[in-house]
Order: C-alpha cells, then structure tokens, then sequence
C-alpha cells in the first residue's frame, strides 16, 4: 500500500509540470500547463488592505495551481495594494485550457462571465468571434495606449487578421529539447545550442536509447495537444489548412513525412518509449529518457527539481536547412468579457497591470515563461537572465513564434481533437500514419462542411 500511494504521489508530482502549454500542455487540445496542486475552481484569498466602500470587484479566470498558481497570486495581490478603486479576486478553473474554454461558455449561457480571463492561443479564433468578448482595441484607441513595449511577434498573437487586437499577450512559451547533459557525456554526443536538423536529434535518440537497457532516447509532448506536430510540419514547410480555399492540407507530403519520422523513432530505432506524457515526466526526471521535448514553462520546475545536469537546446530546422523554424506560441492572452463601462474600465486595469513589465518579469521569473515586454527582457530581467542562461536562451528563438493554428467556427475544438486522435491511433498501431491523416483530414473537412 505504501509503495502504491508513493508511485501515485510521483505521477501526479510528474503531471504538475507536463501538463501544460504548452502545453500545455493541455488540454488538451491547447498548450500544455502545470496541474493544480490546489482545489481548482475556487477563489484564492487576496490581501486587498483598505480599499474605499465604492471598490469595484472583478473576477479574474485562469487555470494554475500548484507554485505557478501562487506567482498569479503574487501578482494579483500587488494589483490590489497599488491602488484602492479595485479589487481583483482571482479563481482558478479546473481542466486547463479546454476546461477553461467549457466552463466560459457554461458561465456565457448563465450570464456569469468573469470580467477578465486567460485564454488559450490555441482558441484564440473561438474566443474573439464566439465569445462575448469586448475587443481590448476599444480601450487602445479611446486611451491612446501604447503597445509599442510589448514583443511584436507576440503581439500578434491577440490579433485579428485586420491588425485588431482583441486580446494582449500574457504568458508565451515555445518548444526546448530538455537533455541529460550526463547521458550525452557518457554516450560521446557533445551537446550544442541548437542541433543541424531533426534528422541529426534522431541519430542522437537512437544512441542514447540503445546506450543502456530501458532507457528512452526522446519523447515529444504530443499526446495532448497537436503542438508538436504543428512545429515539425511548418518548419518543414507544410501547412495545417488553407482557411481561404477551405482545404485541409496536414495531410500532404510534408506532414505524412513528420508523422513517419516519429513512428520510425517508436516503430525503427525503439528510441521514443511507449508513453504518456506523465509516464515520460516521470523517467525523464529519474534520469530513464534522456531528452524531452516540451514548453519553456517546465523550465523552472525541471531546473529546480532534476537530480542530473540538465541542458537546453533549440529547436532545429529540417536536415539541409532549406527549412525555416516556425515555433507556434503557447501560452495564453488575456481577454475582458462584455459588462457595464465600471467593471470594464476596471478590468482594462488589470490588464494593463498584468501585462505591464514590472508583472510580466516577476511571471517569467517564477513561472518559467517568456516575458511579453520588450524592457522587462532588456532592463528588468537582465541580471535575471544573466545569471540563468538556460531561461535566457529560449528569447533567442522569439522570433520564429508564430500563432498557433486554430480551425474556424463552433467545430474547431472538435477538429483538434479528431487529428489528435488520429495520430494517437497510428502510434498505438491501429492504423499507419498515411491512413490516419487521410481520415482525420476527411472528418474534419465534414464537420467543418468543406
């Protein structure tokens, strides 16, 4: 019995930081994030001092637990002393990302919504066209506020195809290669900032995987979300869709191509283990799989707690670089829901603050992620950064971030799902990878009426 509440306390440990997103994350059909360690949909208690009987109240939804969800609190709990017109209290939702999403639309049909929530880059297009949402555009344009501080690549991440800004940035992460810097010693394999190709991390698997008996060589953070393949699929040049033709498009060459260069890995060398992303947490961190592949927002949590040398790497090109490395952003946008002009007012505040440099460096310092503020990054963070380069070196692929892709209308968290499906059926070997794009891309086209 105690060996088995042991081998559940390590799971759950493990899940904490995986989950997430990326991607997490999860979701998930969203960026992975770290589980709760807390009751999730309930209000964190917040010190808000002495405030004026007139003290507007809002609601502020997001999806952490765990030490991510205190940071949040630590900046909410700022919000509130700096001023005395509101009082932000803050309420985590249970399931993540996709939880978050179904629990708005409960709230949206019951006329409950928050005033301010985070959102997925991923639902991004559900959120700003099905949501009851008021456009932070609005607040830009009647204050003159500037956005010139704010990273432009991630920016766009809250942006309509007019340049519109609905949403502003709040946490952004991109894909690492977290490694064993002790496997890579002992296997003979120099570790470099970036690798040539995903051709050359697949050698690299296939030796360290067959270095020593149970070991795994990689593992990819896809058995939640379609991060992953959406990454290896634009930076070899293919595309998820074209919106404009309604045509589906993962299923040409270029992704039949990356979807057979993991089974290979699983099927070929044995290098990526049968798993899960729990169970992958869980051997990485006990030094069984040598590299993994998942969202800056472990960063914190891996270098804390990893008994090894931990290493990073960038995430490479396509062998014979003729490739351009395209990171889609995970991580989630800050959105202000429709109410009366007082809470709106109120909730654009917090935004601002949330998203002002101050908030948006002690976030990426205790959470892991990417600040979203071009001077928190120079000026703020810069004895931060220098000291931790690993958390450094993530900034130095900012600018391949692109948005993730995100199917149009009602059925495109349906349309996530199905291809997320589809390529977990052919790892499980219930079909090849050719026949599961083809099917997914089939149902998808349906239900979206392509």
């Amino acid at each position: 019995m105690k060996k088995r509440i042991s081998l559940n306390i390590m799971l759950i440990a493990a899940l904490m930081w995986l989950l997430v997103g990326c991607g997490q994350g999860n979701t998930h059909s969203s960026n992975s994030e770290p589980a709760s360690a807390s009751p999730a949909g309930t209000e964190a208690a917040s010190d808000t001092g002495d405030k004026t009987a007139d003290a507007i109240e809002i609601k502020f939804m997001h999806v952490f637990g765990g030490s991510q969800g205190e940071a949040i609190q630590e900046m909410v709990d700022r919000y509130n002393a700096s001023q005395d017109k509101v009082i932000v209290k803050a309420e985590q939702a249970q399931g993540f990302y996709d939880g978050l999403l179904e629990k708005l639309q409960t709230l949206a049909v019951s006329k409950q919504l928050p005033e301010v929530a985070i959102g997925s880059y991923a639902n991004g297009e559900f959120m700003s066209t099905r949501m009851p949402i008021r456009p932070l555009q609005t607040f830009i344009d009647k204050e003159g506020y500037s956005t010139a501080d704010y990273t432009a690549e991630m920016l766009k991440l809250g942006q309509d195809a007019e340049g519109h800004q609905y949403a502003l940035p709040f946490l952004v992460s991109t894909p690492l290669i977290y490694v064993n810097l002790d496997h890579f010693e002992k296997a003979g394999i120099p570790v470099v900032e970036q690798p040539k190709s995903w051709e050359q991390v697949r050698d690299w698997a296939q030796q360290l995987a067959a270095s020593e008996s149970g070991r795994g060589g990689i593992y990819f953070q896809m058995d939640f979300d379609t991060w992953m393949f959406q990454t290896l699929l634009e930076t070899k040049g293919g595309s998820y869709a074209s919106i404009k033709d309604q045509d589906v498009q993962f299923n040409d060459a270029a992704g039949k191509e990356v979807l057979r260069y993991w089974l290979d890995m699983m099927q070929k060398d044995k290098s990526i283990p049968k798993m899960n992303g729990t169970q992958a947490a869980e051997a990485f961190q006990s030094g069984n799989l040598s590299m993994l592949v998942a969202t800056t927002g472990n960063l914190a949590n891996l270098s804390k707690n990893s008994s090894f040398n931990l290493g990073i790497m960038l995430l490479p090109t396509w062998e014979g670089g003729q490739t351009t490395r395209r990171l889609p952003a995970g991580g989630a946008g800050l959105y202000v829901f429709q109410g009366n002009d007082e809470k709106e007012a109120a909730a654009w505040d917090f935004v601002k603050y949330a998203t002002s440099p101050e908030s948006s460096a002690l976030l990426a310092e205790k959470m892991g992620y990417m600040t979203v503020r071009d001077s928190a990054r120079e000026e703020l963070m810069a004895d931060y950064l220098k000291a931790n380069p690993m958390a450094a070196a993530t900034y130095k692929q900012a600018q391949d971030i692109v948005p993730w892709f995100n199917w149009p209308g009602e059925a495109g968290t349906r349309a996530t799902r199905i291809l997320l499906d589809h390529i977990q059926g052919s790892f499980a070997g219930d079909m090849s990878g050719d026949e599961a794009l083809d099917k997914a891309a089939a149902e998808i086209e349906k239900i979206l009426g392509w």
